[in-house]
Formats: C-alpha cells, structure tokens, sequence
C-alpha cells in the first residue's frame, strides 16, 4: 500500500512539475513575442560608433542634419514651403518632444520590454514608411494606445547613399578589425547615428 502512494504521488510530482515547466515556457514565449521592437546589433567601441553615427547623421544631401539641424534643432525655413515642411521636427536635444514620447507617454502598462529609447532606435534603422506599416498596428496593440505615425520625412538611415554608407562602413570596421556580420551592417549604422544623437544632443538644450 505504502509503495503504491509512494508512485502515485511521484507520478503526481512528475506531473505537476511538468506542467510548471510548460506553464514558464508559455510565458517566456508571451514575453517574446508581447515585445514589438526587436533588439539592434551595435559595436562595443564608443569612439567608432560616434565617428559612424557623425557621418551618417551629417552627410551631404538628406542626411540627419538636413531637417534636424547641425545642432540638433530644425534649421529655419528660407521660403514658407520648407518652414511648413520643418514644423513637425522634433528637437533632438529635448526627447519629450519626439514622437515616440508621446506614444510612450500614452503606454497602458508598466513594463520594461518598451521604452522610448527602443521606438525611437527602431524608427531610425527602418524609416517611417517602415515603421508606419510594420510596428504601429504592433505598438497599438501592444500599449493599447492610440496609433501614432511618424511623419515619412523621417527617413533614418534609408538615404540615396545608403548602399554606399553600407559599403564605406563595412570596409571601415574591417580595417579596425572589427567582426561583424554583414547582415548586421544596417542595425550598426542605425545603433551608432543613436548613439550620437544621444551623446552630441540630447540634454544640450
């Protein structure tokens, strides 16, 4: 008799401990996949990811600067056209006027899987055409918030000379001896223009 409780009841423990471990997977995989903004791959070296992000942010032509400013302000419109064009740029240096803070702002929870700093990063390696299309139904809901899109202006890294950067940046990290991937080419430039952005301008209102 006693053994025969004895295997009932392991057989008991063998079960329930089964189901917790199917309970934690499930979880887990929530967890994942609750997360609309994937993670970006970025280089180690401070001083390499600031050398990147200055070019690509202050390139000729449509980069970064063109609409945010050198300084990270909207340079003033010369004619009515382009003023119009610039009214909705956000100040770089005061990240409560990005949209991504308004949509965090407006978040119906409390978790650390979203942050501002993860929409912002995931706009600048997309684009807003992307961004728009890809991850705002996902944002909207994730948070349970209104969709807010970003204006497409907003390129990010995604200029004419992207193919171009690709290249010059890929023979940049090969001659500081660098690994990296070269499907991860694009999340390096975009993680090193943020961490400029981040370093140059923000709090330097």
């Amino acid at each position: 008799m006693i053994q025969k409780i004895n295997y009932l009841m392991g057989n008991n423990y063998k079960s329930i401990l089964l189901a917790l471990v199917l309970i934690s997977s499930l979880f887990v995989v929530a967890n994942v996949e609750a997360n609309p903004v994937r993670k970006y791959m970025e280089i180690d070296r401070a001083d390499l990811k600031l050398l990147i992000g200055e070019k690509l942010y202050n390139q000729p032509g449509d980069g970064c600067w063109s609409c945010h400013g050198a300084e990270g302000v909207k340079a003033d419109g010369v004619s009515d056209e382009i003023a119009k064009k610039h009214q909705n740029i956000a100040d770089l240096r005061n990240p409560a006027t990005w949209t991504s803070f308004k949509i965090i702002k407006k978040y119906a929870g409390e978790s650390e899987m979203l942050s501002q700093r993860d929409i912002s990063l995931s706009l600048v390696r997309l684009g807003a055409d992307e961004w728009n299309k890809e991850l705002a139904p996902r944002i909207r809901e994730y948070t349970g918030s209104n969709i807010i899109f970003f204006d497409e202006q907003m390129i990010g890294i995604h200029s004419k000379l992207l193919k171009k950067n690709a290249r010059s940046i890929s023979r940049r990290l090969k001659r500081e001896k660098v690994k990296f991937k070269g499907r991860d080419i694009m999340d390096i430039m975009s993680t090193s223009v943020f961490y400029y952005i981040e370093n140059k301008f923000v709090g330097n209102e």
